[in-house]
């Protein structure tokens, strides 16, 4: 059997486990979660091949109960048989178990139709197991089996040595059915008794007896005992719960990555400043929205699904996608995060260059300068949303046009652009050395992942009129250019507070204010560089501000209350 490629999240704290394909997480995760919650237990579950629907009722589960719940995964080795894959689902949490000692320290392995009733007090030995009388059989197999109840296995950091033995057993069995009782049965023979404590009937029983701490559904029990499923019914109310809600915000986690990068541990402490204006903005929609729900969970896990496990006519906000690739029903809104880190848009259509709010921008409406001249402020005052070497520029020695190159894989580019970032390099190094008065082309690299802009600065080093530079600060170098060119960058947004010419060569929030490159024509876009009217552009930067500040976006202030034409109620 394969190792495991986990992913996911791994408390940090003790807590009741169990795993599972998706079908049964459906069919028992959430009664099994809800009486977790209900006896005091903090819970991790474990996911095989997660459907998108078992991530949403994860979402779902996390946000609907009180103790704190983490998910892991891992993908179905290839060419299992179903029985294989039956066996394989009833081991797997055995499989995972020594991942997470390292980590919670303490954990009660459970099967998921299992029922916790009461408070758990967990044993004061290394690790535990339920043992049962052998039952008369002439197979090995079947009767090393019969000695262990798999439903409840106890284990802390101290007997990962156990945990470890007992995966490394499984992995090296074939996938017969009792694999996990005959690979704990074996290892359990070995560890000293002293180290051991032994569960039985009065902790975890099949029959549902009054007082026991532990109802597990074993065999047909499970769905044809009707005091075990009345009890079910009775734990498992998340379809009744999502009826109190009018609103729900998905709420992307800001102590992980935004995106599946593996698996993953929680570290408590604060949170970066650009992620806490996260926080804050989704702290004052809920304060405003009536009925809301906030569904949070790590970013790479919303999908879509979520919507149809709530009634029609629920209103969802879902963060950092747009309609085009969410899908989302007529009552989804989408919100994003601005350039100025406490601002953000919600929009029916989704943000930056897809936003719908981009060309409901008049230019003719009346305006006044303090939106625009509060921001640049901001940017004087040495604010913005990347960290600058602040004071740091450098001098081509001609005049140039600033170019501060994206990350060529960013949803904006992939989105809102009809070029690559390569292509658009390439063309500008292109145009730049072909003589005449043409300028020198400034390039910089993204802060955020220097390693990415490799491809970019390798088609920079072949051309003569042109530099790629890291160490400057932006808020230095746009004041001294000529212009700023840029595909869709929140560059160009903050380059039109200082008062310069900006082109862009994609869709962005601020397209509709700026002059529009053409990459096939790059004399003519230089052209109406030089032929702009400082005047007139400068009051468009004033007007485009003025709306987009005062109609369009809505603050991450808990106490800020959304403009009567923007955020939620915004067309």
């Amino acid at each position: 059997m394969s190792a495991l490629q986990l992913y996911g999240e791994l408390p940090s704290w003790p807590v009741v486990f169990a795993a599972c394909d998706s079908r049964y997480f459906m069919e028992h995760a959430p009664a099994f979660v809800y009486s977790a919650d209900a006896a005091g237990s903090d819970i991790h579950l474990h996911v095989v091949n997660p459907s998108p629907e078992v991530l949403s009722l994860a979402g779902i589960l996390n946000a609907t109960t009180e103790r704190r719940l983490t998910y892991s995964f891992n993908d179905l080795p290839p060419g299992l048989t179903p029985e294989e894959a039956r066996t394989y689902y009833a081991c797997l949490r055995f499989l995972v178990l020594p991942s997470l000692l390292p980590k919670a320290g303490k954990v009660l392995v459970l099967d998921i139709d299992c029922l916790v009733m009461q408070a758990l007090s967990l044993p004061d030995k290394p690790c535990g197991f339920f043992p049962r009388t052998a039952v008369g059989s002439d197979a090995h197999w079947l009767r090393e089996a019969s000695k262990v109840a798999a439903g409840v296995v106890y284990m802390t950091d101290e007997a990962l040595n156990v945990a470890d033995a007992v995966a490394q057993t499984i992995a090296t069995m074939p996938l017969n059915w009792y694999a996990d009782q005959v690979a704990l049965s074996s290892i359990f023979q070995q560890v000293p008794e002293q180290f051991v404590h032994h569960f039985d009937g009065r902790f975890m029983d099949w029959e549902f007896r009054t007082g026991t701490s532990i109802w597990t559904g074993k065999g047909p029990r499970k769905r044809d005992n009707e005091r075990y499923l009345a009890k079910k019914r009775e734990f498992d109310q998340w379809q009744v719960l999502v009826c109190q809600f009018a609103n729900v915000i998905l709420a992307p986690r800001l102590d992980i990555p935004f995106k599946n990068t593996g698996l993953v541990t929680a570290e408590p402490g604060p949170l970066p400043p650009i992620r806490q204006h996260w926080q804050d903005f989704v702290v004052g929609l809920y304060q405003q929205l009536e009925s809301p729900l906030i569904v949070e969970m790590p970013r790479w896990m919303f999908n879509n699904s979520i919507q149809s496990l709530f009634p029609a006519g629920t209103v969802f906000l879902v963060p950092h996608v747009e309609r085009q690739n969410w899908h989302g029903n007529d009552n989804t809104l989408y919100y994003m995060q601005t350039v100025f880190p406490w601002m953000f848009t919600v929009d029916r259509l989704g943000w930056g260059g897809g936003a719908e709010f981009v060309q409901q921008f008049d230019p003719k409406q009346p305006y006044d300068d303090s939106a625009f001249d509060a921001l640049r402020r901001y940017l004087k005052a040495g604010g913005t949303k990347f960290q600058q070497p602040r004071g740091k520029s450098m001098d081509p020695g001609k005049p140039f046009i600033f170019v501060p190159l994206q990350l060529p894989h960013d949803e904006t580019i992939q989105w809102h652009s009809p070029v690559s970032c390569e292509a658009f390099v390439e063309a500008l190094c292109r145009w730049a050395d072909q003589g005449g008065d043409r300028p020198m082309i400034v390039f910089k690299g993204h802060p955020v992942n220097l390693a990415s802009m490799a491809p970019l600065k390798a088609i920079i080093s072949g051309y003569d009129n042109v530099r790629y530079v890291t160490d400057v600060d932006i808020h230095e170098m746009i004041p001294r250019c000529r212009a700023v060119y840029v595909i869709n960058s929140g560059v160009g947004q903050e380059a039109m507070l200082y008062d310069v010419p900006v082109v862009v060569f994609g869709r962005c929030e601020y397209e509709t204010a700026v002059i529009q490159g053409q990459l096939e024509d790059l004399d003519l876009t230089w052209a109406r560089v030089n032929e702009d009217s400082v005047t007139e552009r400068q009051q468009l930067y004033r007007r485009w501000y003025h709306w987009y500040v005062n109609q369009v976006c809505l603050t991450a202030s808990p106490a800020a209350a959304a403009p009567a034409t923007s955020g939620v109620e915004h067309g």
